[in-house]
């Protein structure tokens, strides 16, 4: 199956035009727009794994035709958003295989909230939370698409513990993959690449750019790049001076040209 790391469709934006964010400006963004603009936690997650899963749909051409797709699933917000994406990519025709890294009762609540969901939609099996290297590799051998959902923009230096095993079976597997918000194991406010790190073909940055990936230094590690809104009203941005205007203009998610 052939994927398309830069997928046509999309608005066309200069990486030039837009203005990448540190992880502490991100963090402020976040915190505002929950704490001063009611946004809640769960908008968010949905709209992020909706843009995900629209863009793994174009990568994949377009169409579910029981395309197999892997997605490694950490216990942050951003786990949360790639099994928000499994729900969508299943109801359009996905063989989905969530690897969820870590034990649930110790995740987020976004995180114990989607699992649920999936359960009762018959998309988790209780093996999905058992899962050992050998399966592991034997699912990321078989997917047409990895989507890295394992650790967000907070990260600073190395994944550790199964975060990292399964970093190095996605790298041993080197299966095209998307990664959502930032590629585990680069840091998303210098670019600096640890070992070991995600090595994605397309990264779908969310809500701002993150500094980190539009360094030149982390460009064989984030690949094609792309953007998504996520719900924040600007006014959020305005009030923190990071306002990027007009770039979603002509639609939620925009392709950033190098």
């Amino acid at each position: 199956m052939s994927v398309k790391p830069d997928p046509s469709g999309f608005p066309q934006r200069k990486v030039t035009e837009v203005r990448g964010v540190s992880a502490v400006q991100m963090r402020d963004v976040q915190r505002v727009a929950q704490e001063e603009f009611g946004v809640d936690i769960l908008q968010i997650t949905e709209n992020a794994g909706r843009a995900a899963s629209l863009l793994a749909l174009a990568m994949l051409g377009g169409r579910g035709r029981g395309q197999r797709i892997v997605i490694l699933c950490g216990g942050g917000n951003k786990g949360a958003a790639g099994l928000t994406a499994a729900r969508h990519l299943s109801n359009w025709g996905f063989r989905i295989d969530p690897i969820i890294c870590g034990v649930e009762e110790e995740a987020a609540f976004m995180v114990r909230r989607q699992l649920q969901t999936l359960r009762y939609a018959g998309i988790l099996e209780p093996a999905d939370l058992e899962s050992s290297e050998i399966t592991v590799e034997d699912q990321l051998a078989d997917a047409d698409l990895v989507i890295d959902a394992l650790i967000g923009y907070g990260l600073e230096g190395a994944p550790q513990g199964i975060a990292s095993a399964v970093t190095q079976l996605s790298l041993q597997a080197a299966r095209p993959t998307l990664a959502l918000d930032v590629p585990t194991g680069v840091n998303a406010t210098t670019g600096e690449v640890s070992t070991p790190a995600i090595r994605a073909c397309t990264t779908l940055m969310l809500d701002l750019p993150k500094r980190g990936v539009l360094e030149l230094g982390a460009r064989h590690h984030t690949g094609e790049l792309f953007l998504a809104d996520i719900g924040i009203p600007r006014s959020v941005h305005e009030r923190l001076g990071v306002s990027i205007p007009g770039v979603f203009s002509e639609g939620p998610i925009v392709r950033l040209r190098r």
